[in-house]
């Protein structure tokens, strides 16, 4: 009998690219795009740079900010991108002004969801579109698990539920034009490269193998902190997390809500 052949993988697009491509589609000259968590402006100088645009990019960590201003001074943008250092809840963004919302990896730490959206909506040109990407749990996370994330002091709990975010959504005012499940496709693109899943597991096994040692030095919540953070893209790949990529449409009018 002849030796099996084994299957190629099949060609994943890496996050940023697909993310990158959808938002080139719908984005047009001379938009205002607003990236909401822009961290070290990373992504915002790439869509500014391929596109007739310019940006606004709101962050609240300091050290973040100070990068985001560097990077975009490196980049000769300065002219086209505005960073204010604040929350999406506190934004100085005049409304009904900008064109497009890119926001990624942001909406499992944010505190008072309603607020935060009711923000973006009110920014937002009425049928304006947010690309908003997030990672939310599915049916085969146990509890055990769960319990375990608890311990990530960046992620909320509840943020990490689908229906209940979606309900957020439509509380906001905000259509579900759009959303795809990436389920494992990414991890697997990035694992073929550069085992990122796997140096977490090894990781892992260092830090219980000196769990004694760890939390005597450190205390037990940094301790379920790193072991949470360890369990992401393990949780990922697993299929016990799925990444979302929504795209959202604002309504005509923006809710009032009490």
């Amino acid at each position: 009998m002849g030796r099996l052949r084994q299957a190629r993988p099949e060609p994943v697009a890496s996050a940023p690219d697909e993310l990158f491509e959808i938002a080139e589609a719908l984005i047009s000259p001379g938009f205002v795009v607003l990236d909401a968590g822009c961290r070290d402006a990373g992504h915002l100088v790439e869509l500014v740079r391929r596109l007739d645009i310019t940006g606004i990019g709101v962050e609240p960590v300091p050290v973040h900010v100070e990068r985001a201003r560097v990077a975009v001074v490196a980049a000769s943008l300065s002219e086209r991108i505005d960073l204010h250092q604040v929350t999406i809840h506190s934004m100085p963004v005049a409304d009904d002004s900008v064109d497009f919302v890119w926001c990624r990896d942001v909406f499992e730490q944010v505190d008072d969801v309603d607020a935060a959206l009711a923000q973006l909506a009110r920014v937002m040109k009425p049928q304006a579109l947010m690309l908003l990407f997030t990672t939310v749990v599915t049916d085969a996370l146990t509890s055990e698990d769960r319990t375990l994330l608890r311990g990530h002091m960046g992620n909320i709990d509840q943020n990490l539920d689908r229906g209940w975010l979606e309900q957020r959504f439509a509380r906001a005012g905000f259509e579900i034009a759009a959303v795809r499940s990436v389920g494992t496709e990414w991890r697997e693109h990035a694992e073929e490269r550069d085992q990122p899943v796997s140096k977490a597991l090894l990781r892992l096994a260092r830090l219980r193998r000196r769990t004694d040692e760890i939390v005597a030095d450190h205390g037990q919540a940094i301790f379920n902190h790193v072991e949470a953070n360890l369990h992401w893209e393990l949780f990922q790949f697993l299929g016990k997390l799925d990444p979302l990529i929504y795209t959202l449409r604002r309504s005509a009018t923006v809710p009032e809500h009490g």
